[in-house]
């Protein structure tokens, strides 16, 4: 019997400790660097952000908030509507530019002026003295944001933030962040079909399989540069490792495919992973059965659509770092009025990526907890929790 997306119930084994949530398995999971990252903006993402926040003073855990961004506006730069603002509280470390942190609530001291200048100022690092709404920007570079992460690690940041702003999932590289939440809500799509297909789509993709060919040890991400491409290939006199140097990935994919040895090569790319190559690679019998190896999964440029058009040809997409991606949060309501309703986005999301918790943390409801599985009606008796 078919079941709607909002007809799945949650019922707990009887081990399940049912006053857990995600935001509280995150903030006590050990992690050093949390990223939030939004699907797009207003998808709730300060939301979450202030409850990781408002949790770890709640039990006495040391804070530092970044961004990789700016958030905590008090109105949204595109639509001009009013935006959650960023709640810190007291004791705990921020880095963000000069000019933003004049206009703050909450009481600041500086401690570490950066090297680092932005059109807003000069990156400094503060102390909150008393809480207060704050807005957030620590640079759009990953170099930038993983220098003042260190710097509050250093001044005694038991945990860090990073807010991850629209567009630039780098924040939940793992060389930046051990584990990342990522929001979704109704802004992503007209539809409630389109919010969880497109939720769907980047899970996915943030969520890649690590490499783990022998092959592996042999290479070091870090020391590749952008412009490395290392292809592999396995025959009857062995293994063949050529190593090339391109301009650009992006305007390089025919000198690539024109390398490759034939089907069921592995490519290992020192930079991003565009659609074009994506495509050039599912147009060729050469590329059939290949592996494409990138750092991690910030790295994927390409889109859904063209990753799926190279695996139904046999290929294979892998990372040397895999993405942590703890929980995922919902929001029901978008900046243009539109709304769904919150159990059913929630339901539909959880439905959709079974794997993951999903938690909408203003109705204060999850979906996916470990301990947790979705049975229908009919199995609970048609009650809620069983």
């Amino acid at each position: 019997m078919n079941q709607s997306v909002s007809s799945a119930k949650i019922a707990a084994t009887p081990s399940r400790d049912d006053t857990k949530n995600p935001i509280d398995m995150v903030v006590f999971s050990g992690a050093n660097n949390i990223a939030v990252v939004g699907l797009a903006k207003n998808s709730g993402k300060t939301v979450a952000l202030n409850a990781i926040i408002k949790q770890a003073h709640a039990v006495g855990m040391r804070i530092g908030v970044a961004s990789s961004g700016r958030d905590g506006e008090k109105l949204d730069a595109v639509t001009r509507l009013p935006k959650p603002r960023i709640e810190v509280q007291r004791g705990a470390l921020v880095a963000t530019a000069e000019k933003l942190a004049m206009s703050a609530s909450a009481s600041l001291e500086p401690l570490i002026k950066t090297k680092h200048v932005t059109v807003l100022g000069r990156l400094i690092i503060y102390r909150v003295n008393s809480p207060g709404a704050i807005e957030i920007a620590s640079g759009n570079k990953a170099s930038v944001v993983k220098s003042v992460t260190e710097l509050m690690r250093h001044l005694g940041a038991e945990l860090i933030v990073i807010d991850g702003a629209a567009g630039r999932r780098f924040s939940s590289a793992p060389s930046l962040a051990d584990t990342t939440i990522l929001s979704t809500g109704a802004v992503v799509a007209p539809t409630l079909e389109g919010v969880v297909s497109r939720t769907a789509q980047v899970v996915e993709i943030l969520t890649c399989p690590q490499w783990s060919d022998p092959h592996r040890q042999r290479f070091d991400p870090e020391s590749l540069t952008n412009q490395d491409v290392v292809l592999i290939s396995s025959g009857a006199m062995g293994n063949h490792v050529e190593e090339l140097k391109v301009k650009s990935v992006l305007v390089s994919a025919a000198e690539i495919i024109r390398q490759l040895p034939g089907p069921g090569s592995t490519i290992i790319l020192g930079g991003a992973l565009p659609g074009n190559l994506m495509r050039d690679l599912a147009a060729n019998r050469k590329a059939r059965g290949s592996t494409v190896v990138v750092g991690d999964a910030t790295r994927i440029l390409a889109t859904h659509r063209d990753l799926s058009l190279f695996k139904s040809r046999g290929g294979r997409i892998r990372v040397f770092h895999k993405i942590h991606l703890q929980a995922i949060t919902t929001c029901p309501v978008a900046p243009d009025g539109r709304m769904f309703d919150a159990e059913t986005l929630l339901d539909a999301v959880a439905k959709a990526i079974k794997h993951i918790p999903v938690v909408d943390v203003v109705a204060g409801k999850t979906r996916n907890l470990p301990g947790y599985h979705e049975t229908t009606g009919d199995e609970t008796g048609g009650g809620g929790v069983a």
